[in-house]
């Protein structure tokens, strides 16, 4: 028996039980399709993540002070500008969080965070004001009272009303809004980018730190990402000085970087994707079992025919194919199935949540080269019962 027979003869066959047959492939089409959707949602999920990790800054590096650790000076940042070659963007931060900060206009409440910083913020983070203006170096030095608010806190206040030239109070304190930042969206925690408000530094130090000179928290960006690590040395090497460290004290500050935040993010998503594909590839497993247990019955149901097959001269090696050819068709058209089933789900999830859409032309060939290994892998056993059928003993059972 050649090939094409053999699979004329096993589509004939699966055809004659059409229910036990689709209802057999389900358990595949339902793995091949977790595999696609997991595979696809990690891929998806790992652009979003790290998206939202460069909102930290492409090029960033943050400086904390830790607890009981020296703060930042204006000469810190008067000498990091000056003398760190990679250093193009740097703003002292005063950083409130949204509990601590009630906003009113006329009769509307609402809580936000707000961030002390200069105009290099923007630059920083990658963002920038879209309605309005930015600080002047007046406004810095004046400790101007005016704000650049994000699209939350503007919807939340002034609805669509235009804020420009328009006066809120933060916690009793009245701020003229200058400017609205453009959008940003959230985290995957939920954290909103846009309830913000930004107000120079200089106002927030005075107005609700009660101090001038000195911060809690530097904001850095490197002229090419290729200086991050460069640049983090000689700030360590900076303020380990500056704060009169012996050699073998620990920093009194925490330095962070982009690189390390988008490293530690890609470690986390490319950990789950495994994990994601692996608790999909159990379904596989399942239905893997059910096209074995189905095959068995089938090789029962069959017992006869194929003494006849093989009485009129059909070879065991004939029996083997046919039967292997049965279980790896189910698999294989369950596998399609599940291909077009998983990427269709995974099109629609990604339009929901507004993801990025990523197909993977090496996962589909995986999924559907697995699933035929999966017909097999666990048709074998059947099959290889099947052919050793003694032709006598087959044409005599009932």
């Amino acid at each position: 028996m050649n090939l094409k027979n053999a699979l004329i003869t096993a589509i004939r066959s699966l055809r004659r039980n059409k229910m036990r047959s689709m209802l057999t492939s389900i358990g595949i089409i339902i793995g091949v399709s977790s595999v696609i959707l997991m595979i696809g949602l990690g891929s998806s999920a790992r652009i979003e993540v790290k998206d939202k990790v460069t909102n930290f800054g492409e090029n960033g590096i943050s400086l904390e002070t830790k607890p009981g650790g020296k703060l930042f000076t204006y000469n810190d940042v008067a000498n990091i500008t000056k003398d760190i070659f990679e250093i193009k963007y740097l703003t002292p931060v005063c950083y409130r969080s949204e509990k601590s900060n009630l906003l009113r206009f006329r009769n509307s409440l609402t809580h936000a965070v707000v961030w002390g910083v200069n105009n290099d913020f923007f630059e920083i983070k990658g963002r920038s004001v879209a309605t309005g203006r930015a600080f002047t170096d007046e406004d810095i030095n004046t400790y101007a009272k005016v704000a650049i608010i994000g699209e939350t806190v503007k919807k939340n206040l002034f609805g669509r009303q235009n804020p420009i030239g328009e006066h809120i109070l933060l916690n009793d304190v009245p701020l003229k809004i200058i400017g609205i930042a453009n959008r940003a969206g959230r985290a995957f925690s939920g954290r909103d980018f846009d309830n913000i408000v930004i107000i120079p530094y200089t106002t927030t130090n005075v107005r609700f730190f009660g101090r001038r000179f000195v911060y809690n928290e530097l904001l850095l960006a490197t002229k090419d990402d290729s200086m991050i690590n460069s640049a983090e040395k000689k700030l360590v090497s900076y303020f380990r000085q500056m704060h009169n460290l012996r050699s073998d004290a620990e920093d009194d500050f925490f330095i962070n970087t982009s690189k390390q935040k988008l490293k530690m993010t890609e470690d986390i998503m490319t950990a789950l994707s495994f994990l994601l594909a692996g608790i999909a590839s159990i379904s596989l497993f399942v239905g893997g079992v059910g096209i074995m247990n189905i095959m068995l019955v089938s090789v029962t149901e069959r017992t006869r025919e194929i003494g006849i097959r093989m009485a009129i001269g059909a070879k065991k090696k004939d029996v083997l194919v046919q039967f292997l050819i049965e279980s790896v068709t189910l698999t294989s058209v369950g596998g399609s199935v599940g291909i077009a089933l998983g990427l269709i789900m995974y099109l629609i999830i990604v339009i929901a949540l507004k993801w990025t859409f990523v197909f993977s032309f090496v996962a589909v060939l995986l999924s559907f080269c697995f699933s035929t290994a999966v017909g097999v892998f666990f048709g074998y056993y059947p099959a290889k019962k099947a052919s050793n059928l003694k032709p006598i003993e087959a044409l005599k059972f009932e």
